[in-house]
């Protein structure tokens, strides 16, 4: 129990060390190395779903964002809105909040119109819903469902936001996918 305790302490610590980084000094590289040392013990400890990884994922995206690499950004938002649309609902401010840092992120990479951003957010939710459903088929030992919802997801990251990157790579490898070896 005292293990534990220390390792969130180590954590909180990464992460206002990194937040402050972030928002007070404006150095995002540095803050995304801290941060992401809080988010991996979070993670550790709380699992994937709970408000605070889910907070270190949110500053995660933002430090990415700070720097340009906004694809990265995106992953980290992403992840921060699914957990936060699982734990809060759609609605709750938290969620929303996310959803913004997204439209954020989805207009830096070039898609300017309205249309073009609410395509690619309802993209991104109907993604997240099929995920959702996935998992629930694979708990319940539906494995043909499950890889059908997962291959859907990956079909629609993959048309809005291309073939590389980590979300397509998480719903790949739920779908039992494997990615193709490296050219020679």
């Amino acid at each position: 129990m005292a293990d534990r305790q220390k390792k969130l302490e180590t954590a909180e610590k990464h992460f206002s060390i990194g937040k402050d980084l972030s928002w007070n000094k404006g150095d995002f590289a540095a803050a995304e190395v801290e941060l992401k040392k809080a988010l991996q013990i979070r993670e550790s400890i709380w699992g994937l779903f709970h408000e605070d990884t889910s907070k270190a994922y949110y500053e995660v995206g933002r430090s990415l964002f700070g720097q340009k690499k906004y694809t990265e950004s995106l992953v980290y938002y992403r992840k921060c809105l699914r957990i936060r649309v699982t734990l809060y609902g759609k609605f709750h401010t938290e969620s929303k909040n996310a959803d913004h840092c997204i439209r954020l992120v989805v207009q830096a990479k070039g898609l300017y119109s309205g249309r073009e951003v609410n395509e690619a957010m309802d993209a991104i939710y109907s993604s997240m819903q099929h995920e959702i459903a996935g998992d629930t088929y694979r708990k319940a030992g539906r494995n043909a469902e499950a890889q059908l919802e997962y291959i859907k997801a990956a079909a629609l990251e993959e048309y809005f936001f291309g073939k590389s990157g980590e979300i397509l790579g998480d719903i790949n490898r739920k779908a039992g996918i494997k990615a193709p070896p490296p050219p020679k």
